[in-house]
């Protein structure tokens, strides 16, 4: 086995494996997808430093004036802001025991992408939802919350939830929610399911939102989910190929052969900027994550393109 480890990872070519590897987390991750979290090609993750900044512009002051002649206008400035995304470097290690399905498939290449893609998709939502909990937790995020906690789920709620952005309503483009979440919508006739194609699979909408249904939107203790709605782009992720690593190894005391496999990414709510310091000094845990103490509103609520409903299902 240790022979058939090394040949592996001598066949990885990291140009054509990395992205081949990209593109298969994109597309079994519902958030990746459907375009709520989006890359921008102005983040540049390097191997320095575990923090990247994402400017913005601010918001233009409303400056008009009215004209006099032989008088000049005053001159405003368009002023510029940082957002701060936390890097997650995080990875998985598997042992021989684990490792036989990679070697199953004609393509031993294409085998290990597609169950690594799957383990890194769950771990990007997981991360998602941690930080969903933390920006929450942050003042001046309040009022992107219709807390219908102590009530059952029906559309009026759900339509309220739509305009907690403000005029900034028509920015929504998809919702997140458990499964009996969708059940109930459903029951309630909400919920439109669309096959693009033969070759594509089928995907829930509510009222032309995508629908990302995930039960690890778990509800709380009063038996009350939350429901997320998101803007397209509402999360920062963005990736360096370059630092994708996969790599075997072999422990010869104990004869255990391993699969080792790295990643450094982000997955940042724009407009809240992370402001934590791991305790480890490096990378964030998945409880300093979804701490708020870690997190700062940096841009208007009204533009953090995400909002949150809460209510029970029965």
């Amino acid at each position: 086995m240790a022979d058939e480890i090394t040949k592996l990872v001598d066949m990885v070519v990291p140009d054509v494996f990395n992205d081949y590897f990209i593109q298969e987390t994109v597309r079994k991750n519902a958030f990746l997808n459907s375009g709520i979290a989006a890359s921008d090609p102005a983040v540049k993750i390097g191997k320095g430093g575990m923090t990247v900044n994402i400017p913005f512009y601010e918001r233009l002051s409303n400056g008009v004036e009215v004209l006099k002649d032989a008088e000049a206008m005053t001159i405003h400035k368009i002023t510029t802001n940082k957002d701060v995304a936390a890097i997650h470097a995080r990875g998985v290690t598997y042992a021989a025991t684990d490792l036989s399905a990679f070697f199953s498939g004609s393509d031993p290449i294409k085998a290990v992408a597609e169950q690594l893609s799957d383990v890194w998709s769950e771990e990007y939502t997981k991360i998602i939802l941690l930080t969903l909990k933390g920006i929450f937790g942050v003042e001046g995020m309040a009022e992107s919350v219709n807390d219908q906690s102590a009530n059952v789920l029906t559309g009026d709620m759900l339509a309220e939830s739509l305009y907690l952005l403000g005029d900034n309503y028509k920015k929504i483009t998809g919702l997140a929610c458990h499964s009996r979440v969708l059940s109930k919508m459903k029951k309630l006739d909400l919920i439109e399911t669309v096959q693009p194609s033969e070759l594509e699979d089928s995907y829930d909408l509510y009222m032309n939102k995508r629908v990302i249904v995930d039960d690890d939107i778990v509800p709380d203790d009063t038996g009350a989910y939350p429901i997320y709605f998101f803007g397209k782009g509402a999360i920062a992720y963005n990736e360096n190929p370059g630092l994708i690593e996969l790599e075997g190894d072999r422990i010869k005391i104990s004869g255990t052969n391993l699969l080792i496999s790295r990643r450094a990414f982000t997955m940042h709510p724009r407009g809240v900027k992370w402001t934590g310091t791991p305790a480890d000094g490096q990378t964030p845990s998945d409880a300093e994550i979804e701490s708020a103490k870690n997190w700062e509103l940096v841009e208007s609520r009204k533009n953090v393109k995400i909002a949150k409903l809460i209510a029970k299902v029965a």
